[in-house]
């Protein structure tokens, strides 16, 4: 909808052919502006009501808020997100701050975001399926925009049950075999020790891992 001074008259309101839940709205005989149907009853649009230039705005808000929450509610739709990953999906549409809080806060009150919830899964999800220590899991909580004190919260929490360590000595015993070929018993730790590293494991679990396959001599 472009800037406007003056008032319009609606001539025609037109259901739109590819998208039956938009309505074409057209001033004056000509084409103003489409928008989704909830606006249209909520702003009481018909055919021969005037429209004020500050009644034209507040359509065009509504408009816009309906549209970026569309957009939020179809990148939810693929799998869960975090408030911050919401944010920054809506920030590269262009969607402006203001917006982007009444949007966020009504997905809140919809129970489509929740980032505790969020993290307890993400954790829970990303260790059984690739058993990643906790330094990792936290980054990547952090990473999505989970808070710091919910991934830590999230994380603790979850290791309180499972044992870190013997998620690190199973990757340490499924990669030890592979670095055969690596001469020196020294560089050959080092490289086991910057694999579980990645994996987010800590220097405190991972040497006694090492030392641990070192004295068992696992080379096959």
């Amino acid at each position: 909808m472009s800037e406007t001074s003056s008032s319009a008259t609606i001539t025609r309101l037109e259901a739109q052919t590819h998208n039956d839940d938009r309505v074409s709205v057209f001033l004056d005989g000509e084409f103003a502006f489409g928008v989704h149907e909830d606006v249209a009853a909520k702003h009481g649009l018909r055919e021969g009501r005037t429209l004020s230039p500050d009644e034209q705005r507040r359509v065009e808000q509504d408009e816009a808020y309906v549209e970026a929450k569309h957009r939020a509610l179809e990148y939810l739709a693929h799998k869960p997100r975090t408030e911050e990953e919401v944010r920054r999906k809506l920030r590269r549409q262009e969607v402006g701050r203001a917006l982007i809080d009444d949007v966020v806060a009504r997905l809140y009150e919809l129970d489509y975001l929740d980032d505790e919830a969020y993290a307890r899964d993400y954790v829970r999800n990303r260790f059984a399926s690739k058993q990643y220590g906790p330094v990792r899991l936290r980054r990547e909580l952090v990473e999505r925009g989970v808070d710091r004190s919910l991934a830590d919260r999230a994380v603790d929490d979850f290791f309180a049950d499972e044992d870190p360590v013997a998620a690190a000595r199973e990757h340490a015993e499924k990669r030890w075999p592979r670095l055969a070929d690596e001469e020196d018993p020294r560089r050959r730790k080092q490289k086991l020790y910057r694999y579980l590293r990645r994996r987010g494991f800590t220097s405190d679990t991972i040497y006694p891992i090492l030392d641990e396959l070192e004295r068992r001599g696992v080379s096959q």
